[in-house]
């Protein structure tokens, strides 16, 4: 029996054990399941904290081109930490590969971490208010001004300002005058002047006034522009009480207030009294006398011009190329310049319409319709208007009138960037009738000529956002006028109201724009406008859209909703049956969008930068759609083929930044395809359809291969490879690079050793990036190198190495011959550890366009040019003296290089140089600059603006002749 018991009990240990080791089995694969699903989650987020930081980095960038600001502290340590955790990931995947239950074990828990650090770093990312610091000195920049063209008058009236501005006893200045009269013009000359001579005071602030007029906005406008942040605290006191507190922390200053149309108390906004113990001063600018005298100012008027200045500025606008006006008009032109009533604004607007006119009856003509236009004005300001009115008449066809109208929805003195407002005079179909979309901009481009030829509009160019436009306040007010009656416009763009009151949502309103007003909530009863087309809400943060909002809007045509917090849209947009454009871009709460089968007027569908997992239900049906934006959903998975086929009139399709994969059959299926951007699964995809001749009609394309990431703007033609999921053997060295590809990116390719081993990047043009391909050793080799002629990236601008661990040459193993020249001029070498030297000095004059180098964090850096061998001397090597020449070179950047020893060991001349950064690089002990010499008396390099550096690297060089030293330490700037 006891025997018998104790088999039983082993039989039940035996049982009890298997069942353990059963339970382990299940658990591991149940685990590893688990350990799958986590690191595939891992991996989305990763992915989506790489696009964060593509766009965190692109902000910087673009901000850094600003003078005086650079990146917080706190953005550089969050950049570092992503790349920690990207780099952690990697480590993590590769240990995934290995079949080891207990190293999964360990592994998971590693994984959810990673998870819970990532999410961290993502909501942290989404906090950041202000990426950089502003440096720049406030109260002492320049305004930018127009070329003077009236001498006397406006320096007259300059002068009279200024007296008062440097006597002891007017402590307050108002200078007013008529709309058009010039007084902006004329207080920009004197707040330039005050900087500019420095005589009796340290800054001047100029603050031009928000509409509607209220004391807290005119606070916000003067922080604004004291670069310092009120708190929200809507008490106009309290923050009256830190405005004062930070303006008497000021030393002697003069506060300019432009375009003031109300009194108001000092002391209730916040501004101190001004005093001779101060030694402050405040000049407003006003359209009223009365506001001069209430306000406690000296009241000085604006002169008029004098009708021989009239005449002249006329003239100077109406002529063609600077030439005289036909002696037949020269009477006509009189008369007109008299009708102008000697306003510079409107002598300017009523000129440029009247440019290129020949015929003596085009000019009677024109003397006629100007004087029947003010005959029944009962003001001085209704005659400005008309005045301003004729030149919006005599532009004549009704497509030029109503892109001009349109520009008054934006807000005032805003810088229109030229290509949005382009698109915005497409979408809303004022550009027709043109299949090319390269042609319809084209021709949008011919209107804005135009229209700034006319004087309507002023052109000029912006530092981030490029070619801008932008309409006189006076200008926008007479457009306003017009759309008060037909077409009539509901303009609220830019004001800080809260709310809209029902009543004035009429029903004959055609056009609506809130756009970047302080507006936070719609109103709750459906407004009732049958004739509205157009509805810009952008940029106004709106959280929720009630649900019957749009209910009756059914002619509505054009919806923008970008730049909102809205989590989804109402159903009622579902209803919106004649819409022909929905732009929702940069949603970045949008989570669902209702369905879109009934729009099947949809011409144009931008849905961006969102939260979105699929594609808007009924998207099939859109088949009038002509334009598809679906970039920067980094959750959008899926685009079913069938649906996307659909969409056959499609002339512009872009999902870059989405988890969408195209087939080269899907986009060949589109005939009218101009723009595209898209990513294939693998190499042989983007062969197939490069090589098409659908292809061929292109007019830009971004053509991605396993889920690169490329910047804003998309504005070229451009071809990026990631191969973190595609072997190199896969089919990379076969690519088919398009010939006419001015932007190429290669990143994670860890089996190339060379760049020559993919022939077709003979074709590269423009810019090429190079970055996180662990195995490349060289640039070119010597196999393959030359190929019937043509060398790999010799037609390439800009080349840019980055973090390449095993990066040793640029040249292995090869000769150039010398008649061989490169296009470069732009090489940035960053982060490749075991690179030693940059350029063989044989090869330099291969090179004879460079114009920027830049070589940052290479720690084994120990020289940028070395002569490995002797040249002859042609080219650009000089034995007898021991020079080389770079005769483009404008930019010399060298960051962080510990090893650096020489620049080179000769000297470099270089005439074209204006900056030379050298951060970081304890033992570089020479800066080997060539002084100019001009009839024996030596001089810095003639462009030369900056050296930038550590003052003690500075003081530690060692130079070859005290005299460069003196005549070179006026450009250092210490960057300690």
């Amino acid at each position: 029996m006891m025997e018998f018991l104790g088999t039983v009990f082993e039989f039940v240990k035996i049982i009890k054990e298997g069942w353990e080791i059963m339970k382990n089995i299940i658990e591991f694969y149940g685990y590893y399941s688990g350990l799958e699903e986590s690191m595939q989650n891992l991996k989305r987020k990763v992915e989506c904290l790489s696009a964060q930081e593509n766009d965190i980095n692109t902000q910087i960038t673009r901000a850094e081109h600003r003078p005086w600001t650079k990146r917080k502290i706190e953005a550089e340590v969050w950049l570092r930490d992503v790349q920690r955790v990207k780099d952690d990931v990697q480590i993590l995947q590769e240990v995934d590969g290995e079949r080891n239950f207990f190293l999964h074990l360990r592994l998971r828990k590693r994984i959810i971490k990673k998870i819970q650090e990532v999410e961290k770093l993502q909501e942290k990312g989404r906090a950041f208010n202000d990426l950089l610091v502003d440096e720049f000195p406030i109260g002492k920049l320049l305004m930018p001004l127009m070329e003077d063209i009236v001498v006397s008058t406006e320096a007259r009236n300059v002068e009279r300002v200024w007296e008062c501005l440097m006597n002891d006893e007017d402590r307050r200045i108002g200078v007013f005058g008529m709309g058009g009269v010039g007084k902006t013009t004329i207080m920009k000359h004197i707040h330039n002047r005050l900087l500019e001579e420095a005589v009796m005071f340290d800054a001047v602030f100029w603050v031009t006034v928000s509409k509607p007029f209220n004391i807290t906005n005119l606070q916000s406008d003067i922080s604004k522009e004291l670069n310092f942040s009120l708190s929200d605290d809507k008490d106009v006191t309290r923050r009256a009480k830190q405005l004062q507190a930070v303006l008497r922390q000021q030393k002697k200053y003069v506060l300019i207030i432009d375009d003031l149309w109300e009194s108001f108390p000092l002391e209730e906004v916040g501004i101190p009294e001004q005093t001779r113990s101060n030694g402050c001063k405040l000049v407003l600018a006003t359209r009223s006398f009365e506001v001069c005298r209430r306000m406690g100012c000296k009241a000085i008027k604006v002169e008029l011009l004098t009708e021989h200045e009239a005449l002249t500025l006329f003239r100077s606008k109406a002529s063609e190329n600077g030439t005289s006006l036909a002696s037949e008009v020269e009477n006509f032109a009189t008369q007109i310049a008299k009708e102008c009533a000697r306003l510079p604004l409107a002598i300017v607007t009523v000129a440029g319409s009247l440019r290129g006119l020949k015929r003596t009856r085009a000019w009677r003509n024109a003397l006629n319709e100007l004087t029947r236009s003010t005959k029944d004005a009962n003001n001085g300001e209704s005659e400005v208007f008309e005045r301003l009115k004729f030149s919006y008449i005599r532009l004549g066809e009704k497509v030029l009138q109503d892109c001009f109208l349109y520009c008054s929805l934006y807000p005032e003195d805003h810088a229109i960037p030229a290509e949005e407002l382009i698109e915005r005079w497409i979408v809303e179909e004022l550009i027709v009738g043109i299949n090319s979309v390269e042609t319809m901009f084209d021709k949008g481009h011919d209107i804005l000529r135009k229209l700034t030829s006319s004087c309507l509009l002023e052109s000029f160019t912006d530092e981030l956002a490029g070619e801008c436009v932008r309409m006189h306040d006076l200008i926008r007010d007479m457009a306003l006028r017009m759309t008060k009656s037909s077409p009539r416009f509901m303009v609220k763009a830019s004001e800080r109201q809260e709310s809209i009151p029902d009543e004035d949502w009429s029903e004959d309103l055609e056009k609506i724009s809130f756009m970047y007003s302080q507006m936070r909530e719609l109103s709750t009863r459906p407004p009732v406008c049958p004739r509205l087309t157009t509805l810009l809400l952008n940029g106004i943060l709106l959280q929720e859209i009630p649900d019957s909002f749009f209910t009756y809007m059914r002619c509505l045509k054009v919806l923008d909703l970008s730049d909102n917090k809205i989590n989804s849209l109402p159903r009622c947009i579902s209803n919106l049956e004649n819409l022909h454009a929905l732009i929702l871009a940069s949603c970045y709460c949008l989570m669902y969008v209702p369905s879109l089968e009934k729009l099947k007027a949809l011409k144009v569908l931008i849905l961006t930068g969102t939260l979105i997992e699929e594609v808007p239900e009924g998207i099939e049906d859109l088949v009038n759609l002509t334009k598809l934006d679906l970039s920067n959903n980094l959750l959008l998975r899926m685009f079913p083929s069938w649906k996307l086929r659909r969409l056959s009139k499609l002339q512009f399709l872009r999902m870059d930044g989405t988890e969408v994969y195209v087939i080269a059959e899907d986009l060949l299926f589109f005939r009218e395809l101009k723009i595209v951007s898209a990513q294939f699964h693998d190499v042989n995809g983007l062969n197939r359809y490069v090589t098409s001749q659908n292809f061929q009609g292109l007019e830009r394309y971004r053509l991605l291969v396993g889920g690169s990431i490329l910047r804003e703007p998309f504005d070229g033609k451009e071809v990026g490879i990631n191969c973190r999921s595609e072997p190199f053997g896969s089919g990379v060295s076969q690519l088919v690079l398009p010939t006419d590809t001015d932007f190429f990116l290669l990143e994670e390719d860890h089996d190339l050793t060379s760049l020559s081993a993919i022939p077709s990047l003979k074709h590269a043009k423009g810019r090429c990036v190079v970055r996180l391909c662990n195995g490349l050793e060289s640039i070119f080799s010597s196999s393959p190198f030359l190929e019937n002629g043509q060398i790999s990236l010799r037609t390439v601008k800009s080349l840019v190495l980055a973090v390449l661990p095993r990066f040793r040459v640029l040249f292995d193993g090869i000769a150039l011959p010398h008649k061989i020249y490169f296009h470069l001029k732009d090489l940035t070498i960053r982060k490749c550890e075991i690179l030693k030297n940059i350029f063989p000095l044989q090869f330099l004059q291969n090179f004879p366009n460079l114009e920027k180098l830049s070589v940052c964090f290479c720690e084994n850096v120990e020289d940028i040019i070395v002569e490995i061998e002797e040249v002859s001397d042609g080219g650009n090597h000089q034995d007898d003296s021991n020079s080389i020449s770079l005769p483009k070179l404008e930019r010399l950047e060298l960051e962080g290089l510990p090893s650096l020893k020489s620049i080179y060991n000769g000297v470099t001349v270089c005439q074209s140089i204006e900056e030379v950064m050298v951060l970081g690089c304890p033992m570089l002990r020479r800066l080997p600059l060539s002084l100019h010499v001009d009839s024996e008396q030596a001089t810095a390099p003639p462009a030369l603006k900056d050296i930038k550096g550590e003052q003690e690297w500075w003081e530690s060089l060692e130079w070859d002749d005290q005299l460069t030293k003196t005549i070179l330490q006026p450009f250092f700037r210490d960057y300690s």
